[in-house]
């Protein structure tokens, strides 16, 4: 991408249009398991979930929902804010395809209903790919002034019951829409992305669970950050005092905050540092202090792998707007489920119109990128902040054994005929039917 401006006939200077989310909002299934009793039943200290990994809760999904169906629910807000004559694409990015041909984003244009005349793909490199959908979002609005873009970022992350991953496994899905003049966050055009071919975490199309080498995926997650930081920091001529905060993507809490003190480590030669200019103290509160507000509904919901990074970002201004703009006696604006910990005590200052946030994005494989937004003026009025907060309050916590046993019965991969369940269906606009005769059945309810 170019920062250069264009010029016209005349030879006048053309400034590029800001482009970014004007939107942003995510959904999650309506039922989840505590992670204190997944360890209890496993026979594991609970501390090792809730604070060595830094996971409460997670969002398990009954075999009715599926990233079509989630995907669909998580836009169905923006619904009233997408234009049928701008729209002119539909991008989903996941690594939980239902068809390894189909594209997921038809599947969610009919179910919401939207204008024929609209580009619907699917794309995927692991967790990365929310990011490479918004990218290509972004660059294509800067080129079609006027256009809206639809961005998906839906996953369910599954390991297998009792497995070292388990407790990492999560469902949900981030949806976004892009535009000019966005009344969120403008994407700014200063990105910096390396791709290198790593064995860290992959999934063979003929099964639903993946496979990975955990403790080797998070050092590469680490040098990759490193790496991209160095290269974006000298490509800007800035440094993390230039941030109001940092979003990392979360396949679980502490694995961002492992990341961030790696960045944040003044002594150049100590393990996993990112060489770079000091950080004052009052940024390092700062930055962790920001980072414990961007990881609040990961530690509810999990792993959503595309999503993870955007949900982060949502967290983030969402506890913000919690902590400075809604009046404390409504119930949705209670922040005792907040959960920062002993890293930082500091009471983050409110987020400003003009401060730049800063986006680690990862996949597995592996592709990272680092890029930077701004905030824009009026932003808050344009979050879905309490409904967020009420989604999560409102699901239904489920036993250990109710978790397995709805684990073990997502539709399969394979040409067998399903039904899927009729429980759990409270709260959810769009199920999956059926599959029958290798087809699948989705209705609006």
């Amino acid at each position: 991408m170019s920062n250069t401006s264009q010029n016209t006939p005349g030879n006048t200077p053309q400034i590029p249009p800001k482009v970014g989310i004007d939107r942003i909002t995510f959904a999650t299934p309506n039922c989840y398991l505590s992670m204190k009793d997944l360890a209890i039943a496993r026979g594991i200290d609970p501390n090792k979930f809730t604070i060595g990994i830094g996971q409460s809760q997670q969002a398990v999904p009954p075999n009715h929902q599926d990233i079509v169906t989630l995907g669909a629910q998580a836009a169905l807000p923006l619904m009233p804010y997408i234009d049928s004559n701008r729209l002119k694409m539909v991008i989903v990015g996941t690594e939980s395809g239902v068809d390894a041909s189909k594209s997921s984003a038809l599947y969610i244009h009919k179910l919401l209903n939207l204008s024929a005349w609209v580009r619907c793909v699917e794309v995927k490199e692991a967790c990365y790919g929310g990011t490479a959908a918004l990218m290509m979002a972004r660059d294509y609005v800067l080129v079609h002034p006027g256009a809206q873009v639809l961005v998906i970022a839906a996953d369910i992350a599954r390991y297998g019951v009792g497995t070292p991953g388990e407790v990492t496994q999560g469902a949900g899905a981030v949806a976004m829409l892009v535009s000019e003049n966005p009344r969120v966050l403008q994407i700014n055009d200063d990105s910096v992305v390396k791709s290198a071919e790593i064995q860290d975490f992959w999934r063979p199309v003929y099964q639903s669970t993946a496979l990975a080498r955990g403790k080797f995926s998070t050092e590469q997650y680490i040098r990759m950050f490193c790496d991209v930081w160095q290269r974006y920091s000298a490509e800007n001529a800035c440094n993390f005092n230039d941030f109001e905060a940092i979003c990392f993507h979360l396949p679980y809490t502490k694995m961002g905050l492992k990341a961030l003190r790696a960045g944040l480590e003044e002594n150049s030669g100590a393990p996993h540092s990112c060489d770079g200019a000091p950080t004052t103290d009052d940024t390092r509160e700062r930055l962790l202090a920001r980072y414990q507000d961007s990881t609040q509904y990961s530690r509810r919901i999990g792993n959503i792998y595309t999503g993870s990074l955007y949900l982060g970002l949502i967290s983030l201004l969402d506890y913000d707007y919690f902590r400075n703009s809604c009046d404390s006696s409504e119930s949705a604006c209670d922040l005792s489920s907040a959960t920062h910990s002993n890293e930082s005590p500091t009471r983050p200052s409110p987020l400003l119109p003009g401060q730049k946030i800063g986006l680690f994005s990862y996949g597995s494989g592996a592709v990272a990128e680092f890029f930077s937004a701004t905030l824009v003026p009026g932003w808050r009025s344009a979050l879905f902040s309490n409904q967020h907060i009420k989604t999560l309050n409102n699901r239904t916590q489920l036993t250990v054994s109710q978790y397995e046993e709805m684990f073990n019965s997502a539709a399969p991969y394979s040409p067998q005929d399903f039904v899927s369940s009729q429980k759990n269906r409270s709260g959810a606009r769009f199920v999956l039917d059926s599959i029958k005769s290798q087809e699948r059945n989705y209705r609006s309810i």
